[in-house]
């Protein structure tokens, strides 16, 4: 059960991380939900704001302590806060990966490293990290958002491997296409190189439609709860299509799940009108 467990949780301004805040709450956690300006945010029922910053090591810091301070312990962390960077990987600039890679990387990395003394100490921990099917699964024009996560799922699992004896478990939750802010708060490369741009402009509105027709972040909310609730967690979590796109993954053979993504997003296609240009 999660009454009078202590959960923190990055990123809860809105999206998944909102969602996920507020069903906890309502289930009986004591929630602590962090955002990056306290001026600006939306307040959330029984939900405690943090001012943290996961990009900046004294902010994260500072932000653990206070809520060590408040409540005695964490038992439960759901690293979320994350955005996206759309563009081509050679349009990629290494200043805006390494930006990237700041919050959905090294930020989790930061938290959880403040984090785990304290569950060290009370011997008990779930530590969920939110991921993608991205993690395992190869997303164009999306490369470098899909080279944080798949470094992440690594994490993850080998962090699982070393905190296991401590009775600290950590896990991956990993929605597909979900109707957030996500999408609206892209970032978008600086460089563009027109060889990529129509084969780059279809794909990007192969993944608006399937993004507005996603699942609500609702859905990733009781994935979550079902993560920190569970008496013997599973690493992996996915979350609706990406149920089936996990088993496909996994299963079905490699050339025959290459040329279905492929058609999927019309990606020889657009290659074929490109190269009829030339």
């Amino acid at each position: 059960m999660i009454e009078n467990k202590v959960v923190l949780i990055t990123g809860v301004s809105s999206g998944i991380g909102r969602e996920t805040a507020q069903l906890l709450a309502e289930r009986g956690a004591r929630l602590f939900g962090t955002v990056r300006d306290l001026g600006r945010a939306d307040p959330i029922a029984r939900v405690e704001l943090v001012l943290m910053d996961v990009t900046d090591d004294k902010s994260v810091k500072d932000g653990a302590e206070s809520v060590l301070e408040n409540a005695g312990k964490i038992d439960i962390l759901v690293n979320n806060a994350g955005y996206s960077i759309a563009g081509a990987l050679e349009e990629t600039s290494i200043e805006e990966a390494h930006r990237l890679f700041e919050t959905n990387f090294f930020g989790v990395l930061r938290l959880t490293q403040a984090v785990l003394p304290s569950m060290r100490r009370h011997g008990y921990g779930r530590i969920v990290n939110i991921s993608s099917m991205l993690g395992v699964l190869p997303g164009p024009y999306r490369g470098m958002y899909v080279a944080s996560k798949h470094a992440l799922e690594g994490y993850t699992k080998t962090l699982d491997h070393e905190v296991r004896a401590f009775g600290i478990r950590a896990t991956l939750v990993e929605p597909v296409y979900t109707k957030t802010k996500i999408t609206t708060n892209e970032k978008t490369v600086q460089t563009a190189i027109p060889a990529y741009a129509d084969q780059k402009q279809r794909v990007m509105e192969i993944i608006e439609k399937e993004t507005a027709n996603g699942d609500d972040p609702n859905t990733v909310a009781e994935v979550v709860w079902d993560a920190v609730t569970a008496k013997s967690p599973r690493l992996h979590y996915p979350v609706g299509e990406g149920v089936m796109l996990s088993r496909l993954h996994r299963f079905v053979p490699a050339r025959m799940f290459d040329k279905q993504f492929r058609k999927r997003f019309q990606l020889d296609g657009a290659a074929q009108a490109e190269m009829a240009k030339l």
